[in-house]
């Protein structure tokens, strides 16, 4: 077609042009889709040091050219650059290095699809975004989508495929030196009075309590480390509330 007029652009080769030229060239490839579908952008995400994605017993793994269900599909992950064309030397080693996989992972951008025709790019790109989805979702679960049987998380080794020495019964987690994983906490801490218990609760049970057992607690414990903080923490206290007149403050007697 004929250039359109200033102050129209002429057109120009796409940014991402290397990278479909090499799929073709080292792949024999007769289509390349890349996508930046959320699920390819995510799975990349979950972990950060990852090297590939990996996933096996899914249907949808039979949709992958030369997979079945039983197999396990690996899919390279490459570091994202400010430009698409600077991903050249990254993809070439990723299909070096993979020599079964059709696809690429870009983190934090999305996925290179290729196929012998456009229909195998299109049917694979339709699975490995299908995959990418039930991952995160088994994921979000607590469910270890790269083992036969999709059972608990037990470690973070494998299940997104290498990632150095993390071998932590953690389902996610934050990131700490030697590329190590902190396990996050999951927890709610709650006002127990009037949010699980009624107000009374406190008076009624919690202070009986106290009174009735402090006396052997101490007994017990008072020579250790803890409880002479804890003792020094109350002293001081106590002292604050005297200063500042609270009603009802004792002062506690020395030892």
């Amino acid at each position: 077609p004929p250039l359109k007029p200033y102050p129209h652009a002429p057109p120009k080769c796409t940014d991402c042009a290397p990278l479909f030229l090499k799929a073709y060239e080292m792949r024999n490839a007769g289509a390349v889709i890349h996508s930046h579908g959320m699920e390819s952008c995510l799975v990349t995400m979950i972990h950060p040091f990852s090297k590939d994605f990996r996933i096996t017993h899914m249907e949808m793994i039979k949709g992958i050219q030369g997979h079945g269900y039983h197999d396990e599909l690996v899919v390279p992950i490459i570091e994202n650059t400010a430009h698409e064309r600077e991903l050249t030397e990254s993809l070439t080693e990723a299909i070096e290095a993979y020599p079964k996989t059709t696809a690429v992972l870009v983190r934090n951008h999305g996925i290179y699809i290729w196929g012998d025709s456009w229909i195998s790019a299109k049917t694979q790109a339709e699975c490995y975004h299908y995959l990418f989805d039930a991952a995160i979702k088994l994921h979000q679960m607590g469910l270890d989508w790269s083992t036969p049987n999709h059972g608990p998380v037990r470690n973070l080794k494998g299940v997104l495929g290498g990632v150095g020495n993390i071998n932590m019964s953690v389902k996610a987690g934050t990131t700490i030196s030697n590329n190590e994983i902190e396990p996050s906490r999951h927890c709610i801490v709650l006002d127990i009075e009037g949010t699980t218990t009624p107000i009374s609760f406190v008076a009624d049970v919690l202070f009986p309590y106290a009174r009735d057992n402090v006396g052997r607690h101490l007994s017990a414990t008072y020579e250790t480390a803890e409880t002479q903080e804890d003792i020094k923490l109350l002293r001081s206290q106590v002292q604050d509330d005297l200063e500042q007149g609270i009603v009802g403050a004792l002062p506690i007697p020395s030892d």
